[in-house]
């Protein structure tokens, strides 16, 4: 049966779930006990297996190493070429940045240490396997706390949305295309125009300033799209200031203080951008959750990939850290390499 650290896990993942889902601490807890579990069904299945067919105790070994290099080799294999065919598509639909190549970059990456790998072993390249090995903690450090955000976000999602009513529903602005509400925002809008009209009428705040290239302040146009769904006038609030997410919360609480609004808010964004929002609002301080409406299909690899970017930057002390201290086998071996 699954030991002790994978019950002790689970419960307090939990409990710290239950006190504030808004941070990724229970998300890694209760991963932590899936993947033990998940390794447990997996040993037990290849032992009932092996035991069945009548393998010897050194076939069974040869069996279990063979499936445990060929499943995470082909797993990458396919991940790596989703990413690829979703950038691409990226760069089809969208204008071409840097953000917007995320997922086709994160595909060749996958990829290309892919191809190294299997390039090391058939020509029996030493020195190029051992570097391989040693990058295998900073790898998996990256790519599960990736994971665990993937998972953790959608399970935040849910909480979410069976919040308390709040005193204030607050949509978080983003840019304008010619002074006009585009898609994406328009999406923000209306999720915010649905939730206070089924929350009792709470306050609605339309956040975001003027960018150098926009005529208006995200703000006023948001707050013109919010009318034109229906939003009274008398239950609306525009921020105009902020630039960036952070502000956007932290000036809101600002404009709800002044105006005699207090408790919890809902911060309105997109599904990829509402997690990271509820990890602002809990270091600021701000009670409430953060929902999102949904984004295309096409958009969310890439999105997703910026947003767990932006959050190892939001606690970068942490994983600059951890990723130092994994990192430090792989300067060691390098160094004594030129040494010889």
């Amino acid at each position: 049966m699954p030991g002790t650290f994978t019950l002790v896990f689970a419960v307090t993942g939990l409990v710290l779930a239950y006190r504030d889902p808004r941070r990724l601490l229970p998300g890694v807890l209760l991963g932590l006990a899936a993947t033990s579990l998940v390794a447990w069904l997996v040993r037990s299945v290849l032992a009932l297996g092996a035991a069945l067919a009548g393998l010897d105790e050194q076939t069974r070994n040869l069996v279990g190493g063979l499936l445990m290099f060929a499943v995470p080799v082909l797993a990458g294999i396919a991940l790596g070429v989703a990413l690829v065919v979703n950038g691409v598509t990226m760069l089809r639909r969208e204008r071409r940045s840097l953000s917007n190549m995320l997922s086709l970059l994160a595909g060749v990456a996958v990829l290309g240490v892919i191809g190294v790998g299997l390039l090391a072993i058939f020509t029996g390249w030493l020195e190029l396997a051992v570097v391989l090995v040693l990058f295998v903690a900073p790898i998996a450090y990256v790519g599960s706390a990736f994971a665990v955000f993937l998972g953790w976000s959608l399970i935040y999602a849910r909480i979410a949305r069976h919040a308390a009513d709040p005193a204030a529903v607050v949509v978080l602005g983003s840019g304008l295309v010619g002074g006009r509400v585009p898609p994406l925002l328009a999406q923000r809008v209306a999720l915010g125009v649905e939730v206070q009209g089924r929350r009792h009428g709470p306050v609605l705040v339309l956040s975001g300033g003027q960018g150098a290239d926009e005529p208006r302040s995200e703000g006023e146009a948001m707050a013109e799209h919010a009318r034109g769904l229906g939003a009274p006038s008398e239950r609306m609030l525009v921020e105009k200031a902020s630039t960036t997410t952070e502000e956007n919360l932290m000036l809101s609480r600002s404009l709800l203080t002044v105006s005699g609004v207090e408790g919890p808010v809902v911060a309105v964004t997109n599904d990829y951008h509402a997690f990271r929002a509820a990890t602002l609002l809990r270091r600021l301080g701000i009670g409430g959750h953060a929902i999102g409406a949904r984004t295309a299909r096409y958009y969310l690899p890439s999105a997703l990939l910026r947003e767990f970017i932006a959050l190892l930057r939001d606690h970068r002390v942490l994983n600059v850290t951890v990723l130092g201290v994994l990192m430090l086998p792989v300067v060691a071996f390098v160094v004594a390499s030129f040494m010889r």
